[in-house]
């Protein structure tokens, strides 16, 4: 017997033998787990405990603690016992997939031969629910060998199985009549089920292809023939079992079902691969079992699995067997995109989740990507030490982070939004509205006031994208509400992406691709990734991206983002539409110098925007009482609802918002009676869609109703151009290119219009059809965007008197930037004489003539300016560097 332990020490919480502990009590049946002893008997539960009394203290000293549910805080610095109602017996169900089984016989049943693959406690019994269940499965499978390819997913070892082929199976019915429910209550063994199906029909569709007559061919030294393997486990991917929801939907009494997701792949972590499952073959009696396998330590079986057999060693490994199974895991984050969401981009961020991918589901998506993801919500182990898609470690803490298991993934491309009958009446009423081109601009951002011809353009893009991307730019003073504008659009956009440029270096590093996380393997998708086809790209400040402006000139000008890697070089996919801002360098814009001069941006990405406009803050008493009023109805409350519900009875489409009462339709060939059709300069359309004082009921519709009419306009409606339009588009174009031509003779140059802005006003033009929902672009759409576009060329040219100023609505307009070697002359020209009469003196330095022509936006080739000037008869040469400007 022991002797007793001395006082004042308490005994040892794991003895393995009289000399350690000092004579503690050694039981007679024990266990060894990670190095240590625990004994087998006496683990009384805390209820136990309060039964057995006060007299059992001594003996209650002595027990070990508590294990399992129960247990108290290990040593890896938890200080507090965990506290959480899922970890209550009485409130908690352990999961389906965790049932910690060690080990598993191969003992599969001659009816379901993979049994023991997707069952590992499970016994087979013939007549039971189950097995009617697989029966019923199996035949359903074999009465539709069309939709289900047996030898390639033997092969692939996974199938899809659509919704829509097995619910409504009325055969199937009969036995198993809520399929759906038990997939998403009880997920792990519906899908078990469905697996263990298939597995059975391949294996006999295996065995009917290889019965012939003829015997087995054999490897010859002529030609190898592998050996016939067994079929290995066969995953099922669900698709369209359940409706998509949102990730904030997502409460913990929700663990282990089943439910559905869609947003964009915003990281990706590297994947892992351990063995998860090792055969074992009996030397003795040639049992077959198999042994989970659990971090770097590979167990191997102590005793046999068969009862007659005693066998304790001597059992060979089977790495050809399908229960030796090897697991691949990625973790990836989700970023929600949903049109229920309206996402503030600086406060509140768009709901993320974790996804867990397996098997050969591993490497499906890239960054970037929109997904739909079907799978079950698990909680991660506790004390699992896990590296999440964003690099951090989840381990070392009492939270319990919530995560989804992959069952399928899909692509979003091939899956349509779906809208409620309330979405539709309330779409239905924005296009019955007289002028509903009039309600969406003034709904886009309203707490700025006028600068309607830039929202229509930022409306325009938000219409567009993908292959048809609009980008615009917005240039002009501090404070004229920009940034609000493109803060609006990036809330209204159906997949977008918000970056400010005052955030420094940190916001260039989130414009492409980078690697992130500890060991910097992460890849975390950018904002023009993220904003990828068919999505918009909010740059705020994109002047002061200024390290970052080569990348976005290269997803501007390719559709794609290079990415240097060791010995390797990445390309990856992107093709956002950009709406960006800019502020001047001087703080405010300055209308006598040149565009390129007063913003920090290269000429090669201001090329690559399809309009640019100048939002300046003049002053003036009609605008300034205008404002006034615009601040006090935005303070005023809100309105009546009979009356906001009286203006939205269906009515049928008028013409008001294409103005058709102003427009002549001409059906003859005259290109000059058909041209000023379209180019009618009595036509003003910042004036159509300004608000009026008789617009003062005008219900503005909220940021969510925007979203989704935008999002039903692109999905639905994919116009086409009819002759007239074309026609339209032609004629514009080619003024366009007249317009940018020089006088004349070798010096002739062709403006900076090409087939990229033609491209980009057939995009226009499409948008604006898409926003009447109408299939056929007219020329009423084309009018709306020609005056667009002139508008956007004239705000940018130089604004000086005498050189080339530019009336709104004119035809002949001048290009970005100056124009040709001509319109520079005359621009230079006028400069100098500016020049000597300000300071009294004709005779100028060439020095002095470089300067001026720096200051008329010419910054190259200003001696040969010159020299034409001189030959001209504008410059009188004098001597040496010294020319006298001949007055006009």
């Amino acid at each position: 017997m022991n002797p007793p332990a001395p006082r004042g020490r308490a005994p040892s919480r794991f003895i393995r033998g009289r000399g350690r502990g000092g004579g503690g009590y050694r039981p007679y049946f024990y266990f060894r787990r990670n190095g240590r002893v625990i004994p087998a008997r006496g683990n009384r539960q805390p209820g136990q405990e309060a039964e057995a009394g006060t007299s059992a203290g001594a003996a209650e000293n002595r027990l070990p603690p508590a294990r399992g549910w129960n247990r108290p805080a290990s040593k890896r610095g938890r200080d507090t016992n965990l506290d959480c109602s899922f970890l209550r017996p009485e409130n908690y169900a352990a999961p389906e997939d965790g049932l910690q089984v060690q080990s598993i016989a191969v003992d599969n049943p001659k009816a379901c031969p993979g049994w023991r693959l997707y069952f590992l406690r499970d016994t087979y019994t013939e007549d039971s629910d189950q097995a009617k269940r697989i029966t019923a499965v199996e035949a359903h499978y074999q009465r539709n060998p069309q939709k289900y390819d047996f030898v390639r997913i033997r092969e692939q070892g996974f199938f899809k199985l659509p919704a829509l082929g097995i619910v409504h199976d009325e055969q199937l019915k009969k036995v198993w009549p809520r399929l759906a429910e038990d997939l998403r209550e009880h997920p792990q063994r519906s899908l078990s089920t469905l697996a263990v199906a298939m597995h059975t029909v391949v294996i006999n569709h295996n065995l009917d292809a290889n019965d012939t007559s003829a015997p087995l061919e054999q490897s010859s030294l002529e030609q190898y023939v592998p050996p016939p393997t067994r079929t290995r486990k066969i995953y099922v991917r669900p698709e369209d079992f359940t409706p998509v929801e949102l990730t904030t939907g997502i409460s913990a009494d929700r663990v282990d079902t089943f439910f559905s997701v869609r947003g964009i792949v915003s990281s990706v972590g590297e994947p892992t691969y351990s063995i998860a499952w090792q055969s074992f073959r009996c030397s003795r009696c040639q049992t077959e079992q198999a042994m989970r396998q659990r971090g770097s330590f590979q167990p191997r079986p102590y005793h046999c699995k068969q009862a007659q057999c005693v066998a304790k060693d001597s059992f060979v490994p089977l790495r050809s067997s399908p229960y030796t199974r090897i697991s691949a895991k990625q973790i990836v984050r989700l970023e929600e995109s949903s049109l229920s969401l309206i996402a503030d981009y600086d406060s509140i961020l768009p709901g993320e989740i974790d996804v867990e991918l397996r098997h050969d589901l591993v490497d499906c998506v890239h960054v970037g990507q929109e997904i739909v993801v079907n799978g079950v919500l698990k909680l991660r182990d506790l004390g699992e030490d896990v590296t999440t898609a964003t690099g951090s470690v989840a381990g070392d803490s009492n939270e319990l982070k919530a995560y989804l298991k992959a069952a399928s993934v899909q692509d979003a491309r091939h899956k349509k939004r779906e809208f409620s009958e309330r979405d539709l009446e309330a779409i239905a009423m924005i296009n019955a509205e007289p002028n509903s081109f009039k309600l969406l601009v003034q709904s886009l951002a309203p707490e700025v006031h006028g600068h309607e011809l830039p929202k229509a353009a930022c409306l325009l893009s938000l219409l567009g994208g993908g292959a048809g991307g609009v980008n615009v730019l917005l240039v002009g003073d501090p404070g004229i509400g920009k940034s609000k504008i493109l803060q609006n659009c990036a809330q209204i956009t159906e997949r977008g992406s918000h970056i400010s440029g005052k955030r420094g270096a940190q916001s260039a590093q989130r414009l492409g691709p980078t690697f992130t996380g500890r060991n910097k393997r992460v890849l975390q998708a950018g904002g023009l990734m993220t904003a990828s086809s068919p999505g918009h790209c909010t740059l705020d400040d994109v002047d002061k991206l200024a390290s970052k402006q080569a990348v976005l000139l290269q997803c501007m000008q390719s559709g794609e983002i290079n990415m240097p890697l060791p010995g390797a070089f990445s390309t990856f996919l992107a093709q956002p539409s950009i709406i960006a801002c800019a502020n001047p360098q001087r703080g405010q814009y300055d209308e006598g110098r040149y565009l390129l001069q007063n913003i920090h941006i290269v000429p090669s990405l201001l090329k690559e925007f399809h309009l640019v406009y100048v939002l300046l803050d003049k002053p003036s008493v009609v605008r300034d009482i205008s404002l006034t009023a615009h601040v006090r109805a935005l303070h005023a409350g809100a309105k009546k609802r009979a009356q906001i519900a009286a203006r939205y009875a269906l009515k049928p489409k008028t013409s008001d918002s294409m103005c058709e009462g102003t427009f002549y339709d001409v059906r003859t060939d005259d290109d000059s009676e058909d041209n000023d059709s379209i180019m009618q300069q009595d036509y003003d359309l910042d004036k159509r869609l300004e608000l009026q004082e008789e617009d003062a009921e005008l219900d503005l519709l909220p940021p969510i109703l925007i979203k989704k009419f935008l999002a039903y306009a692109r999905q639905n409606v994919n116009p086409l151009l009819n002759e007239a339009a074309s026609r339209s588009i032609v004629r514009f174009f080619m003024k366009l290119r007249e317009g940018g031509r020089t006088g004349g003779g070798e010096d002739t140059e062709q403006s900076q219009l090409g087939s990229g802005q033609l491209l980009g006003l057939i995009h226009l033009s499409q948008a604006r059809a898409r926003l009447d929902l109408s299939n056929v672009v007219t020329p009423q759409h084309v009018r709306d965007v020609i005056a667009l576009l002139t508008e956007s060329i004239t705000e940018t040219s130089l604004k000086a008197e005498g050189c080339g100023e530019m009336r709104r609505g004119s035809r002949k307009v001048a290009a970005v930037g100056g124009g040709g070697r001509a319109s520079q002359l005359r621009n230079f020209v006028h400069m100098m004489q500016l020049r000597a009469v300000a300071l009294g003196r004709r005779i100028f330095e060439f020095e002095e003539l470089k300067e001026i022509g720096t200051r008329a936006g010419i910054l190259t080739g200003i001696s040969q300016l010159v020299e034409i000037a001189n030959m001209g008869g504008h410059l009188l040469k004098k001597g040496v560097n010294m020319y006298e400007v001949v007055p006009d």
